[in-house]
């Protein structure tokens, strides 16, 4: 006589086989969610939010997979793919998309010619500077703008130093630029070069009419006085100032602290003095805190505290 198999033993194995099969099945409809081919396709659309959709899906997949095919579309017909393909290769730091980028740096569109610029700047090959300098006299606003920004993270003087110093020249003059924003981009190049012979320069664009350019020029003081970058770290170290340039870097950071001074600027007027690290500035922090405006106020205290902690430790 057979014996009987308990009900409750086939709907528990039931169960577990259909709880099975449902893995396998999710496993492989993930598997094909995880293809590249349909996000590249999804940055042809008309609409914004679906590129952007598409683009943060693309940029979860590994470099192999997904940009040799971008490079495949960066010759595309549509302007915003183009753009689009630009931006995840930046995102990417890939060096081999910097021939593709190169060639859309003569892109019709400065939108995107300007991305690839920005994306030759992430990546920082030595290899895209060259072809960089043939741009840092173009007359679009958005193109000069990341060529002058990608021209020091592409400098390499141990690739070529004659180069490197032509694109060092160029940033130089391009601190005197007509538009803020490059000399913005002028300032954020040269950090990558450690600053080098560029305090007065930077003295004097603290007081500049543009405010953007102050920030970052005082930003810039607080690094160039106390020999440090702020991270990440440039590609040649701070050159080391003398004590008289010093003493104008401290000035200078001193008058970003005036009443008549926006509050951002003053504010990172007192991180640089702090990053700085010279105590003479205690009674200014002093007068902050008496007559300042609550948010000068919170900043002075800090200052003041990490200062004397600082002299406490020596």
């Amino acid at each position: 006589m057979k014996s009987e198999i308990p009900r409750s033993w086939i709907t528990h194995r039931g169960l577990v086989l259909g709880f099975v099969f449902a893995m396998v099945a999710l496993g492989m409809g993930s598997c094909a969610v995880r293809s590249p081919e349909k996000h590249i396709h999804q940055l042809k659309s008309m609409q914004k939010v679906e590129r952007t959709k598409a683009a943060n899906e693309l940029i979860r997949f590994d470099a192999d997979e997904v940009v040799p095919l971008l490079m495949e579309e960066s010759g595309s017909g549509y302007i915003r793919v183009r753009f689009e393909v630009a931006n995840l290769l930046g995102r990417f730091k890939d060096a081999r998309a910097v021939p593709a980028l190169v060639m859309m740096l003569q892109d019709k569109s400065p939108r995107v010619a300007a991305m690839a610029a920005w994306a030759l700047g992430q990546i920082r090959s030595p290899d895209a500077l060259t072809f960089l300098m043939e741009y840092t006299r173009d007359p679009t606003l958005e193109v000069r703008q990341y060529v002058l920004g990608a021209l020091g993270p592409c400098h390499s003087y141990e690739v070529d130093s004659a180069l490197s110093d032509s694109a060092f020249a160029v940033i130089i003059r391009a601190l005197k630029a007509t538009k803020p924003k490059w000399r913005i981009s002028a300032l954020q190049s040269l950090r990558e070069y450690g600053y080098r012979d560029a305090a007065e320069h930077v003295i004097r664009l603290s007081r500049d009419p543009s405010p953007e350019v102050r920030h970052v020029a005082v930003q810039v003081l607080g690094q160039i006085g106390s020999g440090q970058h702020v991270p990440p770290e440039g590609i040649d170290p701070i050159a080391p100032v003398s004590e008289r340039m010093h003493n104008n870097i401290y000035e200078a950071l001193l008058v970003a602290l005036d009443a008549d001074e926006l509050q951002s600027i003053r504010i990172k007027a007192v991180r640089a003095l702090l990053q700085v690290g010279d105590a003479r500035v205690v009674p200014q922090l002093q007068k902050l805190l008496r007559e300042g405006t609550d948010k000068d106020k919170i900043e002075a205290q800090r200052a003041i505290d990490k200062l004397h902690l600082q002299v406490a430790q020596k």
